[in-house]
């Protein structure tokens, strides 16, 4: 497994719908928590300065913007990224759009997204797309990895698979991650903190768990003693 510190294994995600919400859940997690994912919601709702104020306590972001555009814009939105303390950008995973993302060299690292975590079968029924899921996620990364992508954004369902089909050199980030005992919500590839580590996953993108919990520093403990001890029977 990649040498990881505990603190940056959760990406916390700041789905609220205001900056002031969103910097007081900073000022009571990043005490144990050091990456924070600021989505379209937020980003609309606070902008940059949003960013910069993550940045500034010393933690890492996730900007999770999903961009889908022709390549030229997406080129061009990628740039603005440069110096504003981004660690990961998230793009769609299509081929142009991620070439573009990696053509604005933003100092940036450019994930993937494969499959939305809320869709299913019948959602691809829709798109008709004849395969699984499976088969859409395994397509869609071995395409942007041979492209030189930094990594992907997926279902930990899929982890193990992905890590099977393409080593270990790429950063994967799931999404839909639940403890035991939450609810799955809007979510429907959905995986345990324990089970999506052990299964490969670099990074785990949890929101409302931890945000709704009784005790939210608690439950984040409790989370990262549970990769903790997956990371070490990896050695």
């Amino acid at each position: 497994m990649k040498s990881i510190p505990l603190n940056e294994r959760i990406i916390f995600a700041l789905d609220v719908p205001d900056a002031a919400s969103a910097q007081l859940l900073v000022e009571r997690l990043d005490c144990t928590i050091g990456f924070f994912k600021v989505g379209l919601q937020l980003f609309l709702a606070g902008g940059w300065p949003v960013i910069e104020y993550i940045a500034s306590r010393g933690n890492k972001v996730m900007l999770d913007l999903k961009l889908y555009d022709i390549p030229a814009t997406v080129r061009l939105a990628v740039e603005q990224f440069a110096g504003r303390g981004v660690t990961f950008a998230t793009v769609h995973g299509y081929g142009p759009v991620v070439e573009a993302a990696l053509a604005a060299d933003a100092d940036v690292k450019i994930l993937a997204i494969t499959v939305l975590t809320s869709m299913g079968s019948d959602e691809l029924q829709e798109l008709n797309y004849q395969g699984t899921v499976e088969e859409l996620v395994r397509e869609r990364t071995g395409r942007v990895l041979e492209l030189g992508c930094h990594g992907v954004v997926c279902s930990a369902r899929e982890a193990a698979m992905l890590r099977a089909s393409f080593g270990a050199k790429f950063d994967m980030v799931t999404p839909g991650i639940r403890p035991a005992d939450s609810a799955a919500g809007d979510q429907q590839r959905i995986a345990t903190p324990a089970r999506a580590v052990e299964d490969g996953a670099d990074y785990l993108v949890i929101g409302r768990p931890i945000r709704d919990a009784a005790e939210p520093l608690a439950l984040v403990n409790d989370i990262q003693q549970e990769i903790e001890e997956i990371c070490n029977r990896a050695g």
